[in-house]
């Protein structure tokens, strides 16, 4: 695994994670920030490549 991927895998879990520590839905946290259930799921699930706008609204959502 190279470490694009690997961060990648590691950025997907922690935005998971965070999610389910606040206790949102999938469609809590797209009304808190946004962005649709797809991009918000697509965010945490390890190798895709999300834009940072969207890592970003999903971070301050949960901050």
């Amino acid at each position: 695994m190279d470490q694009f991927a690997s961060s990648n895998t590691m950025l997907a879990l922690r935005l998971q994670q965070a999610r389910l520590a606040k206790g949102y839905s999938l469609e809590d946290l797209a009304i808190a920030t946004g962005l649709t259930i797809d991009e918000i799921a697509a965010a945490e699930e390890p190798g895709n490549n999300v834009p940072q706008h969207h890592v970003d609204r999903i971070d301050h959502a949960l901050g």
